[in-house]
């Protein structure tokens, strides 16, 4: 893809700042450990719009699960500084208010810092593609790194775990309701990576039963799905 903006200088990093850059570079995923025995990274972004490539990208939430729990020590909520804020109907929206978005950290500092905190971990997101695309073009545009960690779409695994709730969830606050978790809050970028999580935890928990035993497998079902509905349509 050519990327829409032309060239862009990217923001000089110290010598602290380029050593992270470059461990960065070198991180790996294994899908092949047990689904039990992996780290998750589960992730939600706030932006200035729908628009992936160009709209803002406001605030990133992150919780992490391992060992089949939700980690409430290891959590990322960080805010990205904004040259000017977004319009008033917007800020309804996210709820990140003027001062808030002129007051974060530098673009570059919090691209560093999710990337840290997610490691070589698996993403997972609702509706995924919207998270990634938003997370790898300011990865790129901030530090010149593309990650080519795998990323799950929480949207996309729930309907083939239970097919028989799939016509009535649509959105995450469906499935929440579905399964009776209890949200404590939402539409906040790490509200909203929370409530992804305790979902994902049933989902895995339903894969397990089902005989999936790794998120490679995970991976293959999501895209034996995504052929047979590209095929099928």
């Amino acid at each position: 893809m050519i990327w829409p903006f032309g060239k862009h200088r990217l923001p000089a990093l110290d010598a602290a700042g380029s050593a992270r850059r470059a461990a960065l570079a070198r991180q790996k995923s294994n899908l092949r450990l047990p689904l039990a025995e992996l780290r998750w990274c589960v992730v939600d972004v706030e932006t200035g719009g729908l628009d992936t490539l160009r709209d803002p990208l406001l605030s990133i939430g992150a919780v992490a699960v391992e060992q089949g729990r939700i980690v409430f020590a290891h959590s990322l909520e960080i805010g990205l500084r904004q040259a000017r804020a977004t319009h008033a109907a917007n800020i309804l929206i996210h709820g990140i208010s003027d001062s808030e978005q002129r007051a974060g950290q530098a673009p570059h500092e919090a691209l560093l810092a999710w990337l840290e905190f997610a490691r070589d971990s698996p993403r997972v997101a609702f509706h995924a593609a919207f998270d990634q695309t938003v997370l790898q073009r300011e990865a790129r545009a901030q530090l010149g790194l593309s990650p080519r960690m795998p990323w799950f779409d929480a949207a996309v695994i729930a309907p083939l775990l239970f097919p028989r709730a799939a016509p009535h969830c649509r959105q995450l606050d469906d499935w929440l309701a579905h399964f009776g978790i209890a949200a404590y809050a939402r539409h906040g970028a790490l509200a909203d990576a929370y409530a992804t999580a305790e979902l994902w935890l049933v989902l895995i928990a339903a894969a397990q039963r089902e005989n999936i035993t790794t998120a490679h497998q995970l991976q293959r079902l999501a895209q034996a799905r995504r052929w047979l509905s590209e095929n099928l349509n």
